[in-house]
Formats: C-alpha cells, structure tokens, sequence
C-alpha cells in the first residue's frame, strides 16, 4: 500500500502566515504526527502534497523518507491536491491511503484495521472495495461531510456542510477525512470530478459519487475513538488536538507503570522517555528528548528540556534542568535551575535557589543554597556553602574555576576565575578569592572588623 498525505491547503482561519500544518503540538508539527501514524500503520512510500509554504513544510520534514508533489493551485480542492501526486500512483494496481495533513488525531492501529478489513472482505466476501472512508457519529455534525448511504451499507455519496440539504444535514455520521482507494478505480474517476457551483473547487469526495455510479463498491469504516475524525481547522481546534493528544501520551505512560498526579495539568512531549516508576507531580514539563530513569521522583512545576536524568533522582518543586545530565540518587531543587550541558555528580545535592551553567559537578557535593556555579569543575565530597558565587565572566570572555575534592567553600564567598582551589582547600566564609589555594591550605580574606561602642544606638536615636 501506498500514502499520500494532503498538505497544501493555507488554512485561512488559523490566520497565520505560517502553513496550518507546521503549527505545532508539543513541540512538534501537526503533520509530523500524520506522517508518524502512516508509517506505524506499515505503510513505506508516502508523498506529501505541498503548496501553500512548500518549502517550509519540505524543510520541517528533512531527512524523511518522503516524496513532495507540488499542488499549484493550494485552493484547488482535495481533489485537485491529489491529482497532483497522480505520478506517484497512476499506474499502481494497489491500494492508496490519502489523508489530510491537518488530521494529526488519527492512531497508527486504525489505519491498519482499515487495511485488514479491506483483505477480510476481500477473502471472505469476494468482494474488491473501490474506496473505504474513516467515519464516525457525531451528536453534533455541524460542519462536517456527511456520508449518505444506500440500503446496502454501500456510500452513495458524501456531502459537504455548505453543499448539503436540509433532509443531508440531519445525518450524523460523518466523514473523517481518510480514504483508502484502489488505485486503477481512482484514476478512472478522479479526472471527472467537476468543479463545486459554490466554491470551484473540486472535492476528493465527489469521487465516491462516481464510484457509486459506475456500480463499485465503497464502504465506511467507523472510527474507535470518535476524537480521531476531528479535524483542526482552527487555533481552537489545534488547542483541543494537542490536549487529546497529550493525554494518549501520559495513559500510554501510566499503563507503563509509571505515576502522573493531576494529569490534566502535565505535559510530556512525544519523544521523551521514562524507564518506568516514575513519579510525575502537577504542573510538570518533560520537553524534547529527555530520559527519566527508574523510580525518579520528579516535583511540582519542575520543566527539564533535552536532559538526562538517571535512575533514582529526586527533582524537587519547580526546578528547571536544560541539556544537562543529573546522575544517580542525585537531588535538586526545589528551585534550581540546571543548565547548558551541566553534569550533577551521583548523590551530589543541589539546593535551594542555586544555579549550574555549563559545569561538571562530581560525587556527593553539596550546594544547597543560594549560589551561582558557572563555568567550574567541582571534586567529590566538596561543599558549597549558601551565598557562594563564581565570578566567570570578566565582561568579554568567560573563565574557568577548578574546586578539588573534600573542599570547604565557606557561605557568601566570591571565587573570581580563572581559579584552581586544590583539594581539601579551605575557604573562609566571606572571602574574596583571585589567586589560586593550593591543596589543604586554608584561604581567608576580610577586611577587619571595628567595634565602635554606642555608636549603633547613636544611629538608632
């Protein structure tokens, strides 16, 4: 089998200049999710059909194994989008999946049992379909396709909302926007599709009409999920996909065994990965291609982005982690902030309010308050008291601090790189530190304090 996704269309009303199929859903484009379904349902050689934005949507599928048929004509018609690909199955003696690319709520499994159904009825009923149509009933059709049907279950036709009659609209199942063609019945009747008197543009569906007529057989096939047919053809609409889509996401998760608190409020997107028993609080983000290892807590309102974290962390509320790598049993937050390709050592902690950009951070350190680590390598088993900051840019590069292991930073210290403090260094709370502390000294810079009696309750008076 053959697919072709419908892809050209300007999608007036999302009023975008952007092409309706890029607008994304958890951070990825409408039409990658289309084009993920197609190829988990088996299907190998797909063409898109592009028009409106063409390059952008050839762009934003790069390295794809697709090919790209140019529609001239974006407001020609589903019709006319698909005789634009007619190179890619004219002269195909199978079977042609055509979906539209604003269709992103699909599941992969549907479209194999419509492919399955096409062979049962082929075996058990002797019976070659021309045409399958994905359908569902709705309570509510307004503004969808209705399928009219003659006694025999066969489609007779499929009229548009605007084209419809009074006795047509009070139909309710509708047309779900995915077709499955035999070829050779396609191409015979696709080229007499007529232009619309309303609109002039020619409808795909007007195919089934035709098909009717010279006596083929079409049928529909009811959609499990009746959520599957809606398609997006508003900013409201995308809003409703990404929430379906974003639940499928987080059940698929929990049947995995791992735990998700109010699941209305958090988001994983598609490519993120947890190793199971992971538990997941409110108001979380998982974005781009984080992985979350075993039984890792991860606490209310945290976002981690394209990060690694490994079996057995405990991210604390609101903390933010940002390509960076957190290793085993380690703990952060609450209200870290973790970023730029930074590693947090096995059991280290990082606590409250303390920053890490671009630093490598080993075994069992301690920075639990307050503090800027930037631009350092930090030893096993060294402390980082409240306060501390690494001094790293001098106002046009940066620099690197070098903190040895089993060192002592004392609280609101400033480290002014480029700095080396060697191991089981000692720096006094209150220092200012330029020059480099060998192994096990001890380094101490304030000024000296004066003691003037009365004079506080001078200043109090």
């Amino acid at each position: 089998m053959r697919a072709v996704i419908l892809s050209a269309g300007m999608g007036t009303r999302f009023k975008s200049e952007k092409p309706k199929v890029l607008h994304t859903i958890l951070g990825k484009p409408m039409l990658w999710y289309v084009l993920q379904t197609v190829k988990n349902s088996g299907i190998e050689e797909i063409g898109v059909v592009v028009g409106y934005g063409a390059q952008e949507v050839e762009k934003a599928l790069e390295g794809e194994a697709v090919s790209f048929y140019y529609q001239k004509n974006p407001k020609g018609g589903t019709a006319d989008a698909l005789i634009s690909s007619a190179d890619m199955w004219r002269s195909y003696e199978g079977y042609l999946l055509v979906i539209n690319g604003d269709a992103p709520l699909v599941k992969s499994s549907t479209l194999r049992n419509m492919q399955r159904y096409l062979r049962m009825v082929e075996e058990y009923e002797g019976i070659k379909l021309s045409a399958l149509v994905l359908t569902s009933f709705l309570p509510d059709p307004t503004n969808y396709g209705r399928v009219v049907k003659d006694q025999e279950g066969n489609v007779v036709k499929i009229v548009e909302e605007k084209e419809a009659s009074f006795e047509e609209k009070k139909i309710n199942e509708v047309n779900g926007g995915v077709y499955i063609f035999y070829a050779p019945h396609l191409i015979e009747c696709i080229f007499c599709v007529k232009p619309s008197e309303r609109t002039g543009e020619l409808y795909l569906t007007e195919v089934f009409k035709l098909m009717y007529e010279k006596g083929y057989k079409t049928r529909t096939f009811m959609a499990e999920d009746p959520a599957e047919i809606l398609g997006v053809n508003t900013r409201w609409d995308l809003a409703l996909a990404e929430n379906v889509i974003r639940l499928r996401i987080l059940q698929q998760w929990a049947e995995k065994g791992n735990t998700i608190h109010q699941p209305e409020s958090v988001w994983i997107e598609p490519d993120v990965s947890l190793k199971g028993n992971v538990e997941i609080h409110p108001d979380v983000m998982l974005i781009g291609k984080t992985k979350i290892g075993r039984n890792c807590v991860i606490g209310k309102g945290s976002i981690i982005e394209n990060s690694l974290i490994e079996e057995g962390v405990v991210i604390e509320p609101y903390s933010v982690i940002r390509n960076s790598k957190i290793m085993s049993k380690a703990r952060i937050g609450p209200f870290a902030h973790i970023r730029d390709q930074s590693t947090v050592g096995e059991e280290s902690q990082i606590g409250n309010f303390v920053e890490v950009k671009k630093s490598l951070i080993e075994k069992d350190v301690k920075a639990k308050h307050l503090a800027y680590i930037g631009d350092a390598y930090i030893g096993s088993s060294t402390n980082i008291g409240a306060g501390v900051v690494f001094a790293n840019f001098d106002g046009k590069k940066k620099h690197q601090t070098h903190v040895g292991s089993n060192a002592f930073i004392g609280s609101n210290s400033l480290l002014i790189a480029p700095l080396k403090i060697g191991d089981f260094a000692f720096v006094a709370g209150g220092s200012v530190v330029n020059k480099d502390v060998p192994e096990g000294y001890l380094a101490i810079s304030r000024p000296s304090l004066k003691l003037l009696k009365d004079k506080g309750r001078e200043k109090l008076t």
